[in-house]
């Protein structure tokens, strides 16, 4: 493994780091002034009239002071002019006279509230206040650039940036955000199965709902497996991203937790209750047709056969560009008092088969000429048996430009409801239900790999059934520092349908009185329990932050009633895995330049298999029980020199544990029963710029800059493997090591009412590594890794401008998504052919434009177009050799009460 290399390229990043910082000094006179000027009992202030938001950016420069709000308050109001010398505090007074908000001083920050209710935010999923934007010594940050003031690589995703660019479906989300990505996007099911810098599934990235888990482990057959986190954008308030690990998250590679709408997103300030309804629609997608149908051209089925590819009938009646095809609706209910929140919410969302873009490598016969015929072993047959005339696809995927894809409709139920109690002393008590039901077009993986086959319409659906409840419990006493106590309860039951196999070799539903369409799938219940208290210290060498916390997680999934009898030709998953953790982590803050983060976590799993040996294929050691453990290390260190820059290092050596599917026998594979843990060395190395009055004296531009270099040894994979019986098999065992080595930048660059956002990452290095001496730029035949290699690069820019007074939003992003970061390994030496297809794709550049108008202080229209220029493009991490959907158009109103 590279990894010398790694390191000086990492060294390399530090001086560029280094010499930005040094051009930047000159700065800072400027801004040591503006803070000398906010501390004098008056400042000279002018500030014409204008929109709210526009005037608190400008006091916040003048005066040096920072602002915290929400960034829903400011919409649709404005600001009398202020002149004049006069105290800060009776500027910012006259600014807010009118608005019906109120203001609190704590230090050098100013928080913006409602009068009523604004004091009582609620928390975000990790337990933390979300407050946005933020306004700093003359610029504004909101909840999105967070991460410019984090030593750590982390990104957020706002609920503005959801609703602008959700796509068609929630895996369109994660789309620019540096170094995430969510596979199967177009065959999910409405799910998103989140990949990290190249790694993803079997837990690597912790994804959570409002602290609940309900992802699951599905079978793609050959293809390998989907791993989905079931959710609706519709519900979603915001979304935490940290890449790599920490002490406090069994993550290895991240954690994304998303955090539901809440009481504070819906009542508007000065109201007691409120009400929100959406309702829209979309197009470009068709009612599926008959089961059975096929699509895209019917190839020659050997040498012996016409050199004709036959294009199908069906399928190219795409709708028109406006023509309403599918639709969306939900109402959201809240009430918001001093010392209760309720909430409740209902989503619905219907779409049928989406079409294809026109612009690209779709599916074009051409006539190649003579060629020999060669297994994929690389053996061919002589020449007289070879092909006259070879027929070949120069398009990517097995569909025409504009053609329907098939399987790819989609229908969900959401349900959402959250009570909070607070009471006296800092006591907080809060309850939460999601429920989500599904039925997509959820074909199985393996039935569509290669640019040459043909998709068929199947029969019946695959149904997704979630319920998760969570009971959190929150304490921090106003007048104690060594308080700040959070305690989570939660639950989830996850039902997974799918359309029953069928064939000579399986029994029918009516040989158990059962209907003709009855579904096979699982079931699973699992749950989890955390506590966490931060107590804050001062000392004589500085402040002191002591993070620790318990945590535990159970899981027991089982075949669902009737599916061992139905699927007697598949083992089935019958087993459950614990995990218990403890960790601690601190925050020394020895100077007002230089802070040092260490922490350090224990954790511990178990496994059982329930399937029985004497039930086991002939050759097979199916584990009774697995059990191991470790600690899990890091330490950090923070500079900052100067104000509003940060440097940042930071190394961990983490820890996961095998995860369920690993961990039990299944889907004819095998587990080692000399199994370990992952064990992940990860380098960060990082800076955080900001500055303010680059171009001009009212503007602002933030920049995020990190390199990182991981390395992981006992790497978790699977191989087709060979007992010294002769038997073969594939099993779960460890391999030597993957190596994931990038480059990640994120700007935001903000002047009056217009924004622009870059994020871009690179991959310098991936590698996957057989033994300690055996490493290559390529991913290993036979496992799951094949089609989670994210592409060498992806860069995104997004641009928007607030016209009449905000009211009006226009803007759009183009992004570029490069080829795969790396290649593909051999076939075994007995020449069978490869167990999970390569999903091949091409670079491809895509753009999105939305337009918002807020019509009065009730109403917002919103309209976008997805894949403006109709591309043609295969995504990356797919299972299915299927193209992505074509330029659809949506619109949507919005009412708030």
């Amino acid at each position: 493994m590279s990894r010398q290399t790694g390191r000086n390229k990492l060294l390399g990043a530090v001086v560029v780091a280094t010499t930005a910082v040094g051009s930047l000094q000159t700065a800072m006179p400027a801004l040591a002034q503006q803070e000398r000027s906010a501390r004098s009992g008056a400042t000279t202030f002018d500030i014409p009239a204008q929109s709210l938001t526009a005037a608190l950016t400008a006091f916040a420069r003048q005066s040096g002071l920072r602002l915290a709000y929400s960034a829903s308050l400011t919409q649709g109001k404005s600001a009398p002019a202020v002149s004049g010398p006069i105290p800060p505090a009776e500027a910012l007074s006259q600014l807010l006279s009118g608005s019906g908000l109120s203001y609190s001083l704590n230090g050098g920050t100013v928080t913006i509230t409602e009068r009523v209710s604004g004091a009582h935010a609620v928390g975000a999923a990790n337990g933390e206040t979300m407050l946005a934007p933020i306004v700093a010594g003359g610029g504004i940050i909101n909840p999105v650039d967070a991460p410019y003031e984090t030593a750590a690589p982390t990104a957020y995703i706002s609920q503005e940036n959801i609703d602008r660019f959700r796509g068609s479906s929630p895996a369109d989300i994660f789309r620019g955000t540096p170094g995430v990505l969510s596979g199967e996007a177009r065959n999910g099911a409405g799910a998103v199965d989140v990949n990290i810098r190249g790694m993803q599934g079997m837990g690597r990235v912790a994804v959570t709902v409002d602290g609940a888990s309900n992802s699951a482990t599905v079978y793609q057959g050959y293809q390998g497996i989907s791993n989905r986190t079931f959710v609706d954008p519709d519900f979603l308030g915001g979304v935490d991203i940290t890449k790599g690990s920490d002490v406090a998250s069994s993550g290895i590679s991240g954690t994304v937790a998303m955090r539901t709408l809440d009481a504070g997103d819906i009542v508007k300030e000065g109201h007691t209750f409120g009400l929100r309804v959406k309702g829209g629609f979309g197009t470009n997608t068709s009612t599926p047709p008959p089961a059975g149908t096929t699509a895209g051209y019917a190839w020659p089925g050997g040498t012996w056969a016409p050199p004709v590819a036959t294009a199908k009938s069906d399928g190219m009646d795409r709708p028109s560009f406006f023509d309403p095809t599918s639709g969306s609706g939900s109402i959201v209910g809240a009430m918001q008092e001093e010392n209760v929140d309720l909430l409740a919410g209902y989503a619905y969302r219907r779409q049928g088969n989406y079409h294809a873009g026109t612009n690209g490598p779709s599916a074009v016969p051409v006539s190649m000429g003579p060629r020999p015929f060669c297994y994929e072993s690389g053996v061919c047959l002589p020449p007289a048996r070879g092909w006259k005339d070879y027929i070949d696809n120069i398009g990517i995927a097995n569909y025409r430009a504009g053609e329907e894809v098939l399987n790819t409709q989609l229908q969900t139920k959401s349900y959402l409801a959250k009570g909070t109690v607070r009471f006296e002393n800092g006591h907080s008590l809060q309850f939460g239900y999601n429920g989500f039901r599904s039925e997509a077009g959820d074909l199985l993986a393996s039935r569509l790999t290669s640019d040459r086959g043909q998709a068929m319409q199947q029969g019946q659906t695959a149904g997704t059934k979630v319920d998760a409840g969570t009971l959190r419990y929150g304490w921090k006493p106003d007048d104690n520092d060594l308080i700040d106590l959070k305690a989570n309860l939660w639950a989830t039951r996850l039902e997974l349908r799918n359309p029953r196999r069928s064939g000579v070799l399986y029994p029918q539903p009516g040989d158990f009185g059962l209907p003709a369409d009855f579904r096979t799938g699982s079931d699973t219940f699992m749950w989890g329990a955390d506590v966490a208290n931060t107590s804050v210290l001062t000392t004589d060498y500085g402040g002191l932050d002591l993070t620790y916390g318990l945590s535990f997680l159970s899981e027991d999934t089982r075949p669902s009633k009737f599916t061992p009898e139905l699927e007697t030709w598949l083992d089935l998953r019958d087993g459950t895995r614990q995990e218990a953790a403890a960790f601690t982590k601190a925050a020394w803050k020895a100077t007002d330049w230089l802070t040092i983060n260490g922490g350090l976590r224990y954790q511990h799993y178990w496994t059982e298999d329930r399937n029985a040996p004497e039930q086991a294929r002939p050759g097979y050691t199916y584990d009774t029980a697995l059990s191991d453990g470790g600690f899990s290390p890091s330490v950090g260190v923070t500079l900052e020199p100067f104000d509003g820059t940060q440097f940042y290092v930071n190394y961990s050596n983490a820890l996961r544990s095998p995860s369920i599917f690993e961990g039990v026998s299944a889907f004819t594979m095998n587990v080692n029963s000399n199994l370990r843990p992952e064990r992940s060395s990860n380098w960060e190395v990082g800076t955080n710029l900001r500055r303010e009055g680059v171009f001009s004296a009212d503007d602002q531009a933030m920049m995020k800059l990190g390199f990182f270099d991981w390395n992981v040894d006992n790497y978790i994979s699977r191989e087709w493997y060979t007992d010294p019986r002769g038997i073969s098999g594939m099993r779960i065992h460890n391999i030597a090591g993957a190596h994931f080595q990038g480059i990640e930048l994120s700007g935001r660059y903000e002047r009056g009412g217009f924004t622009a956002e870059l994020a871009a990452n690179y991959y310098t290095d991936v590698e996957f590594c057989r033994t300690a001496t055996t490493c290559g730029h390529k991913s290993l035949y036979a496992d799951y890794a094949t089609n989670q290699v994210p592409p060498e690069y992806t860069v995104a820019l997004t641009l928007s401008q607030t016209f009449l007074d905000d009211a009006l939003t226009v803007g759009g992003r183009i992004s570029r998504t490069g080829s795969r970061a790396i290649g593909h390994g051999d076939v075994t030496a007995q020449g069978a052919s490869q167990f999970i297809s390569l999903i091949d794709w091409k670079p491809y550049t895509l753009v999105d434009a939305f337009a918002e108008y807020r019509i009065n202080e009730t109403l917002t229209a919103a309209f976008r177009i997805e894949n403006l220029t109709d591309a043609y493009y295969v995504d990356p991490l797919s299972l299915v050799q299927q193209p992505g959907p074509g330029r659809t158009f949506y619109a949507s109103l919005k009412a708030e009460f």
